[in-house]
């Protein structure tokens, strides 16, 4: 097991299925264009031998599905079973949800337990704006019919200044009103915003954002796990009960990389082990080699994403989230 001078070792790995999106959200690509899948992505097969080589050298607990959007690969319903059965902490994914409401049966028979859904706003011309492509209600049943089967959701939202800043309390009373925990990320400086007048034009931060949730509702600050990337709090009621939950993905305002733990595989077979680095650490003919060859080899990869997490916050990168999985 790979530790730093930090503490830092990789428990948490987020595994890219595909690099491809039925979206082209305005913070995610400049130009429109919806990201297609990569060319030489691994299989289903690569990426569950990944995964439990990981587990073995790297000390992996638990396991975030991502894309791109990993429901608009056929490989999902094979990596899902194959995840389920491997001993994992948690298991759960991230998705846009445009596909969400088919997937439930799978989800409920796999035995999943939580999904986080991506939504920015619940206003539907703001959404067909912000995702240029999609539609809202398909998005919202999915959201239903998980909390009808048992799964629980997460939202996550990214407030923008000049795109959704008004819907950070609709949004919310939405959650509470189901509850669902809402998490709201701060911008990142990554892609097309790492050095870009467009990210100071839009960023929302922490505190702005807590400033308009205390104009409605009272709050109080709670405890987050020590390697968690958010900041909690609990939603109080006239009579000081708790009635709900969220967090603010704070990257800018309050970052977190002192206690990273993460890990990323691409779709396409590369390590990422910082969100701020453009480097990436090829692993795809590892997972076709011996076990001996593959053990050797990952060790020496995982040491080298170690060495590329920052030590104190995010400083920008050039690298595209979608393409190494959120």
């Amino acid at each position: 097991m790979i530790v730093d001078r930090f503490g830092r070792r990789f428990r948490n790995l987020r595994v890219s299925l595909t690099a491809a999106c039925n979206y082209a959200c305005t913070y995610c690509v400049p130009n429109g264009k919806r990201l297609m899948r990569a060319r030489d992505e691994l299989s289903v097969e690569e990426l569950l031998r990944g995964v439990e080589l990981l587990m073995e050298v790297a000390g992996i607990e638990k396991l975030r599905i991502t894309g791109g959007e990993p429901l608009v690969t056929p490989k999902f319903d094979g990596f899902l079973e194959g995840v389920m059965g491997m001993g994992l902490n948690d298991v759960s994914f991230t998705t846009n949800g445009q596909l969400l409401a088919g997937k439930v049966p799978l989800l409920a028979r796999c035995g999943i337990e939580r999904v986080n859904v991506s939504l920015d706003t619940l206003h539907q011309d703001r959404f067909r704006q912000i995702a240029r492509g999609g539609d809202l209600d398909a998005v919202l049943t999915g959201i239903e019919r998980c909390l009808d089967a048992g799964i629980r959701v997460k939202l996550n939202m990214v407030p923008l200044k000049t795109g959704n800043a008004d819907q950070v309390l609709p949004m919310l009373a939405y959650a509470l009103e189901r509850g669902i925990e809402l998490r709201f990320i701060e911008l990142m400086r990554m892609g097309h915003l790492a050095h870009s007048a467009a990210f100071e034009r839009d960023f929302l931060g922490m505190e702005d954002i807590l400033a308009v949730i205390g104009s409605h509702y009272r709050y109080s600050r709670t405890d987050a796990a020590w390697d968690s990337t958010a900041v909690r709090f609990d939603v109080h009621s006239e009579d000081e009960g708790v009635v709900g939950q969220f967090g603010v993905i704070a990257n800018e305002s309050e970052p977190f990389c002192a206690t990273c733990t993460r890990l990323r595989l691409s779709a396409d077979g590369h390590l990422h082990g910082c969100l701020s680095s453009s480097n990436r650490h090829p692993i795809a003919d590892l997972l076709r080699a011996p076990r001996e060859e593959a053990v050797a080899g990952l060790e020496h990869a995982l040491y080298g994403a170690m060495a590329d997490k920052q030590s104190v916050a995010f400083s920008g990168g050039a690298t595209v989230m979608k393409l190494i999985g959120g």
